[in-house]
């Protein structure tokens, strides 16, 4: 077995450090422009109530739509030694495994992405409270808690650890969607993605639309309303949350063998 093949703890460290040496002043200057554009965001928002009633689940909002979106531009643009040819022959000449680069793009995409992305909100979003508190003195309840969002959360889902885990499976998928695509597209990772997604979507929604008319699904009511054993929404969580997580893994494991290909 060739040494290259075998994952190691070592390797994956070493590109983690010759990654900051070359795009530490990019995240330097990506990291304040997020933080400008959330504050500024923030401010308008507000603004517009006239500072006033700004509460906890305000800023769940606008951090749930960010969180997301966010989420998915900076995993859609993961292995960026593939966006030319130049940098793709570098990087596939790296001394690592594909393993180790999978490895190594999924955590610092998508975990890191996960873990440090509501720390960072805290963050901004308090100081940008204490900021207009400070010119709007009026301006209350400024303050973001990420225990009271939690709380939020839970109530929202009533506590059940299905509709958590299928919360946590549907977020995963927007993520490693983006990741998937990224492992496949040099160019415009991100709207080809987007792309090759919406096109999924209209098709899936056309095809449903043409059997319900079809087969005029509309007047069909078999027993106790029940469709595929299916007969209501405590009935289906558990199966899309199973469902979501095979799609995730099997995105994964398309993303790392599209890797495995390009490096064969």
């Amino acid at each position: 077995m060739e040494t290259n093949n075998v994952f190691s703890f070592q390797r994956l460290i070493l590109l983690g450090k010759q990654f900051w040496i070359i795009y530490k002043k990019m995240i330097g200057i990506m990291l304040p422009g997020f933080a400008g554009i959330l504050f500024i965001v923030l401010i308008l928002l507000q603004s517009m109530g006239n500072f006033q009633k700004w509460e906890n689940h305000d800023y769940m909002g606008i951090f749930t739509i960010l969180f997301l979106s966010w989420g998915f531009i900076i995993a859609g643009y993961s292995y960026p030694g593939f966006r030319n040819k130049e940098k793709s022959m570098a990087y596939l000449m790296l001394p690592a495994s594909a393993s180790e680069k999978f490895v190594f793009e999924f955590l610092t995409r998508i975990v890191v992405f996960i873990f440090l992305m509501p720390l960072f909100f805290l963050v901004v979003a308090n100081l940008e409270g204490i900021f207009v508190h400070s010119l709007v003195p009026g301006f209350e309840h400024y303050s973001f808690s990420l225990a009271e969002t939690w709380s939020e959360i839970n109530y929202q889902l009533h506590y059940d650890g299905w509709n958590k885990f299928a919360m946590m499976q549907g977020c995963l998928f927007v993520f490693i969607a983006a990741f998937t695509g990224a492992s496949h597209f040099s160019k415009s990772p991100v709207l080809k993605t987007m792309l090759v997604f919406s096109i999924f979507v209209a098709g899936y929604a056309f095809f449903t639309f043409i059997l319900v008319k079809g087969l005029n699904l509309r007047d069909f009511h078999p027993a106790n309303d029940r469709i595929l054993f299916i007969k209501n929404w405590h009935d289906t969580i558990a199966p899309l949350a199973i469902g979501l997580t095979v799609i995730n893994m099997c995105l994964l494991a398309i993303a790392y063998f599209r890797l495995k290909e390009k490096e064969a």
